[in-house]
């Protein structure tokens, strides 16, 4: 989801990111509060048909949908064999409903302008906190592919005991130079 802009002239794309963040937030926790599933389906047809609006086709809808979809599975398994099924519908519908959502306001905002408009709000210690955490998700994801990789040219088995080691420890380095950084920087 993180860093996936895509860049169109949609009227969507012109709302400013604070708008856009703002009405996202607002309509997940309405959702919240009123967990009716007439509710929840009329809101999930409303944001898939924004993408049509945003100029996006159905490839990047169901590429909104995708997580949601694997994510309610499970939840729906959990709630059917707990309370049953009829009380998975009003958690299962707001998780694929908030996760669309975010993701149309990803696809359509750029993740430096929503860290901005966070920044304004919450100040700029939140604001590079936002920009650190958001640049260490990929950095992450490099270095445990990076590791499998070297284990795999080493002719070795690749298993949680051999990968995990190495990339705390990477990470744990690539974490020291940053904060040294921010400190001579008198962050």
């Amino acid at each position: 989801m993180i860093g996936t802009y895509v860049p169109r002239r949609s009227v969507i794309h012109r709302i400013p990111p604070g708008a856009k963040l703002i009405a996202v937030a607002s309509g997940i926790t309405a959702l919240a509060f009123v967990p009716r599933w007439q509710l929840l389906v009329a809101a999930l047809i409303l944001i898939l048909a924004l993408f049509p609006v945003a100029q996006l086709g159905p490839r990047y809808a169901w590429q909104a949908m995708r997580p949601a979809l694997v994510l309610s599975v499970v939840l729906t398994a959990f709630h059917w064999l707990t309370d049953g099924l009829g009380a998975a519908v009003s958690p299962v519908g707001q998780l694929i409903i908030g996760i669309v959502a975010a993701n149309l306001l990803v696809f359509t905002t750029r993740v430096t302008d929503l860290v901005n408009v966070i920044g304004r709000v919450a100040g700029p210690r939140v604001e590079l906190m936002l920009a650190l955490t958001i640049r260490c998700i990929p950095t992450v994801a490099l270095v445990v592919r990076s590791t499998r990789e070297a284990c795999w040219a080493r002719g070795q088995r690749v298993s949680i005991i051999r990968v995990l080691p190495t990339v705390l420890v990477r990470l744990i380095r690539d974490a020291d130079l940053v904060g040294e950084a921010l400190v001579a920087r008198g962050l």
